[in-house]
């Protein structure tokens, strides 16, 4: 007889991490989505919101440097801003 081969891959650590990641991204997309369109928020209103809400994260690491330079990249990737 034959074994039986399981060929439904393994998740890692990091899968779990990256699936609970974009869960994460998805509810804040979902809420930002809603106040825009619900409560007719301008969205430099909320710019200026997540950015203070980031900065109060970012003030709890020590290498605030280099994660800025990161979310520097990101954003104006995002926001399609030219480098």
């Amino acid at each position: 007889m034959g074994k039986v081969i399981n060929l439904t891959p393994k998740k890692t650590a990091q899968d779990r991490m990256a699936e609970k990641m974009v869960e994460i991204a998805e509810e804040i997309d979902a809420v930002i989505l809603k106040h825009l369109q619900d409560d007719n928020i301008d969205p430099r209103d909320l710019v200026g919101l997540l950015s203070h809400r980031l900065g109060t994260l970012m003030n709890h690491l020590d290498e605030k440097s280099e994660l800025w330079f990161i979310c520097e990249r990101v954003m104006k990737r995002q926001a399609q801003i030219p480098d």
